[in-house]
């Protein structure tokens, strides 16, 4: 490798840089130990292709046994999903590496220490700026409870004085009470 190709980050070179994780060794091995398997079905379950001796009284031959087909084919599937498992961890892993090649953890001039005390301040400032909102909405909703008893009142008040000076016969009262009283 030269200096040159060391230096270009696109180098063919560069590009077929393989990123081994225990993840591809591991879908690698399943996917030998599957394409074993299907070299070993395949060479003894088969089927001859000689064509069966008639059967007693010349009747038709038996039929043939389909249970290996089906073992070839189930041996068949693991082989496919272990090498396409290679393949999608093969990607993920390229992916990963480009990922981490292209991105900085930290702006330049930024220590990791100096983030973190920068994070800390501002949750801070978040948390003070929480309780501040808290606080007058707290403020808010007493003034306005205040507000509304004190309509009640003078709107009870004014209701009683207009019906004393109207001389209209007092109308019945609609007053509930919170507790029930006690029967006696």
């Amino acid at each position: 490798m030269t200096a040159q190709a060391r230096d270009d980050h696109h180098s063919p070179l560069e590009i077929l840089h393989l990123q081994i994780s225990k993840l591809l060794v591991v879908a690698l091995i399943v996917a030998t130990a599957a394409t074993g398997a299907l070299i070993v079905t395949v060479l003894t379950q088969m089927p001859s292709g000689t064509i069966p001796p008639p059967g007693p009284n010349g009747l038709p031959p038996p039929p043939p046994n389909l249970r290996p087909l089906a073992v070839v084919s189930i041996v068949t599937g693991c082989f496919v999903l272990a090498w396409l498992a290679v393949l999608v961890v093969f990607a993920r892993d390229q992916v990963l590496r480009q990922l981490r090649q292209h991105s900085s953890p930290t702006p330049p001039g930024v220590s990791g220490d100096e983030l973190n005390a920068l994070l800390g301040d501002l949750r801070a400032e978040i948390a003070s700026d929480r309780e501040r909102d808290l606080t007058a909405l707290a403020e808010s909703m007493a003034e306005l409870t205040n507000e509304y008893g004190e309509r009640r009142e003078t709107d009870g008040y004014l209701s009683g004085m207009r019906a004393a000076t109207t001389g209209e016969p007092r109308p019945e009262a609609n007053v509930r009470s919170l507790r029930r009283s006690p029967k006696r």
